[in-house]
């Protein structure tokens, strides 16, 4: 059975009224402190394509 990377945007609040994105992977890969969804998004995507359907 293969492991498909599933990817979650989550946002984290940094104060005053700012957020960053974080992208986090089913297999526990993590990126943080992206400044905006759509970047947190496309990091998810090319973690994606990078690992393929290991």
């Amino acid at each position: 059975m293969t492991m498909k990377h599933q990817i979650s945007v989550e946002p984290e609040h940094r104060g005053n009224g700012r957020y960053t994105y974080n992208s986090r992977c089913s297999c526990g890969a993590y990126v943080y402190g992206l400044l905006s969804k759509g970047a947190a998004e496309a990091a998810g995507r090319d973690h994606q394509r990078k690992q393929g359907d290991r």
